[in-house]
């Protein structure tokens, strides 16, 4: 668990998005659009339910061991989703027994709490690259990805992948559309 001594902590202007990180340094473009990139998967949703949550970005090494606690894959990923009722994402064998962590640097506890998102920097730009993307792109879209796992959506089969990527892009589009 990250305590608020070992990060930084914005907040979005309507108090549903919270970013966190442990690198020593993030810019301001990049959680400004961290922000944006969660507000409009949220706002993307219309629907009654819980709405806040906690995005931290991170390094490799956290990332890693993060999964490998509980997804138990020993490897570096790009983003994890942990709903608060307990699951990572919606494709892990979870028991149970691990306590999700709480990424938020807020000492109150919200009833209208939808979970954490934990990202890697470090991935994110070895994606972009990779893929030939530009990193912010990359970052918001892991973002978005992360929001729409907290909501329930997955892409395990064909026809939920669809639907996912298909709002996924959706809500990148508009982000970018300047």
């Amino acid at each position: 668990m990250i305590s608020p001594a070992d990060t930084d902590s914005f907040l979005s202007d309507d108090g549903r998005v919270e970013v966190v990180f442990d690198l020593e340094e993030l810019s301001e473009t990049d959680i400004s659009l961290v922000i944006r990139a969660a507000v409009a998967a949220l706002d993307s949703e219309q629907f009654d339910g819980p709405d806040h949550l906690t995005v931290m970005i991170t390094d490799d090494e956290r990332i890693r061991a993060l999964n490998r606690e509980f997804k138990g894959e020993d490897e570096i990923t790009d983003v994890l989703s942990f709903n608060a009722d307990g699951e990572v994402s919606s494709t892990v064998d979870d028991s149970g027994d691990d306590e999700w962590p709480d990424f938020t640097s807020s000492d109150e506890v919200e009833s209208n709490r939808l979970g954490d998102i934990a990202i890697s920097l470090p991935q994110v730009l070895r994606q972009a690259a990779e893929n030939g993307k530009q990193a912010d792109r990359e970052l918001a879209m892991l973002t978005i990805h992360g929001v729409f796992h907290l909501l329930g959506y997955d892409h395990a089969e064909l026809d939920e992948e669809k639907v996912m990527f298909g709002k996924t892009d959706a809500v990148l589009a508009k982000i970018f559309e300047d």
